[in-house]
């Protein structure tokens, strides 16, 4: 293992804890405009729709689902043990997901964090 490489997957597995952190402190109790402003920036119609028409009706089970997603991938890379690449893998493939539901903006961020992922992956 390079130390850059590990660097970067401890960076991302931080970045997971962050997001589930910040999804059940905040989330939970602001679906309505955390969905909401998903919906009225994302650049695909279809996105909108489903967030409008799936999301936003069952954002505490879509937010759970949510928060226990980033933990499971956050916990599997930062304890560094045999479950890293899958979890780098699942985490790419979150990031896919929300690239179609994002602004043009997060989606560009969301593709070049799924394509470090999928690196990573790919390395191990």
């Amino acid at each position: 293992m390079t130390g850059l490489r590990v660097v970067a997957e401890i960076a991302i597995g931080l970045l997971y804890a962050t997001g589930a952190v910040f999804n059940t402190v905040y989330t939970l109790s602001h679906s309505d405009e955390f969905y909401g402003s998903f919906a009225d920036g994302a650049w695909l119609g279809p996105a909108r729709r489903f967030i409008n028409d799936i999301v936003l009706p069952n954002a505490t089970v879509f937010t759970v689902a949510l928060i226990v997603l980033q933990a499971a991938v956050a916990v599997a890379i930062l304890t560094r043990g045999d479950l890293v690449r899958g979890a780098l893998i699942a985490g790419a493939t979150f990031s896919v997901l929300a690239a179609l539901a994002s602004s043009p903006g997060g989606t560009a961020g969301n593709l070049l964090l799924a394509a470090i992922q999928i690196a990573l992956a790919v390395s191990h």
